[in-house]
């Protein structure tokens, strides 16, 4: 994706989440509440890779696919994150230092 489509996406996001919050509405309604929530939070995961756009396109690939996989099983079995984190963390270490040969 290129960065101005993110920037645009973020701004999207996040001016539809202030004005839906500026909207009168029933906060009883848990449509409006996913909706304001989701735009939210996307909007401010959205900006965070818009403001991280290089240091992301210099991710080897093997991370991009690994990343996923590792936030599926972080969220199904949380008590793994002390395993899964520090491992992958390690392994990049020593991939980048196999890789350099």
């Amino acid at each position: 994706m290129q960065r101005k489509i993110l920037g645009v996406m973020a701004a999207a996001l996040l001016l539809l989440a202030a004005v839906l919050w500026c909207l009168p509405h029933d906060f009883e309604d848990t449509m409006t509440v996913a909706t304001l929530a989701f735009c939210w939070r996307m909007g401010a995961v959205v900006a965070a890779a818009w403001l991280a756009y290089e240091d992301i396109q210099r991710l080897p690939g093997w991370i991009l696919a690994v990343l996923p996989v590792l936030a599926i099983v972080v969220v199904r079995w949380p008590r793994y994150a002390l395993l899964v984190i520090p491992a992958t963390i390690v392994a990049a270490f020593f991939y980048s230092r196999l890789t350099r040969r």
